[in-house]
């Protein structure tokens, strides 16, 4: 059961790490065998965190209830305020998520409980009444008034804080991906991979990657931390990032890097198409590397040319390498016969007057069409 709950969890942090490929915030995604795992998110005001508890049951009508989530009730007079009652409460999933946002303070911006079931109906209305700032029952009146004694580290905070810091927790309910069905986190995976990459991938391939992942978390889970690291060495021992991902994905950081620094706006997604495309023809990933670099010097040199050459020389250009990347792919896409055809159409009368667009710079404009030619797919 142990084996199975952590591979759950695995699976949760590792769904979580694929919004590190949008580029638009998330760029790490911490991991831990125990019940959380920590994302951070670089926003305006520097990095914020965000906690998360996995919880997940067996039984997919199992509600999860108010003494489950808070270790309280709610009874006419209130919870008593003794000792037993203060520690069950700060070892409860809410508790265990309060003290991250009690230690982290405003660099904490929300802890969330994450389950492939349900709550109970009363469990949303206290989470409700915490977000809304207005104490109704007596469960939830009983945590802001005893929030201080449960949370050693809030002994000080005055009421705003604690009001602060009680909106913080959130509920996920439902996620599909963490439970029983290993299919379903396959499908989610699929999908965020599309949704924040624009990288569309056979369901075959994310079985692999999807299995790869879940693979590299559980490694990050157990890895030992020796004293003195730093915090890059901590990232890159217990956390997941972009270069992991470009890992699992099987892309070339260096081909992806390249692609940035030319101002490719789907740096991500291209570099796993040229790649792809590329292995596929039989190109070494020296072939590969150098490619990509003539494609970004292609798009540089179309960018400052297209203001100097007739608008009619460079869209007939355009269109000849769309024609030659289609038949070059329609006759097998072999890497043989692609220089040949690229210093054909070099020697065009059209062309040939330009000393700037050299064979190495069709080559690039080549994997242009390429690009364009796939996205309209």
């Amino acid at each position: 059961m142990t084996i199975e709950r952590f591979d759950k969890q695995f699976r949760a942090a590792a769904f979580a790490a694929l919004e590190i490929l949008e580029g638009k915030g998330v760029d790490r995604v911490y991991c831990d065998y125990h019940d959380d795992f920590v994302v951070r998110r670089i926003e305006s005001v520097g990095s914020r965190f965000h906690f998360f508890q996995v919880k997940t049951k067996g039984k997919t009508n199992h509600l999860w209830s108010l003494v489950d989530v808070f270790a309280l009730k709610n009874t006419k007079k209130g919870p008593s305020d003794d000792e037993a009652t203060l520690k069950a409460v700060a070892d409860s999933f809410a508790g265990k998520l309060y003290v991250h946002s009690v230690n982290f303070g405003d660099a904490c911006s929300t802890v969330t409980l994450l389950t492939n079931v349900q709550f109970h109906d009363d469990v949303e209305a206290a989470v409700g009444e915490l977000c809304a700032g207005t104490r109704v029952s007596t469960s939830m009146k009983f945590l802001e008034g005893n929030f201080a004694k449960i949370f050693a580290g809030a002994a000080d905070f005055e009421a705003a804080k604690i009001a602060d810091t009680l909106k913080k927790l959130r509920l996920l309910p439902g996620v599909a991906h963490i439970g029983d069905d290993q299919a379903a986190f396959v499908d989610a995976a699929r999908g965020a991979i599309y949704r924040f990459s624009e990288i569309d991938l056979e369901y075959r391939e994310v079985e692999v990657i999807a299995s790869n992942l879940v693979s590299l978390v559980y490694r990050k889970s157990f890895e030992k931390l020796p004293a003195g690291l730093t915090p890059e060495e901590l990232d890159d021992t217990v956390g997941v990032g972009i270069d992991d991902l470009l890992g699992v994905l099987s892309i070339s950081k260096d081909l992806y890097v390249a692609l940035q620094k030319g101002e490719d706006e789907k740096a991500l997604r291209n570099a796993s198409m040229i790649q792809r495309r590329m292995r596929a023809a039989g190109a070494t990933e020296e072939m590969i590397e150098f490619s990509t670099q003539q494609k970004v010097e292609w798009d540089v040199w179309y960018r400052s040319k297209r203001h100097n050459i007739p608008d009619f020389t460079l869209n007939f250009l355009v269109q000849r390498l769309h024609e030659l990347y289609v038949d070059w792919a329609k006759r097998g896409g072999d890497m043989g016969n692609l220089e040949e055809r690229i210093e054909t159409l070099r020697k065009e009368e059209k062309f040939a007057a330009f000393e700037s667009l050299t064979q190495e710079r069709l080559l690039g404009g080549v994997l242009s069409a390429m690009v364009r030619s796939k996205a309209k797919a």
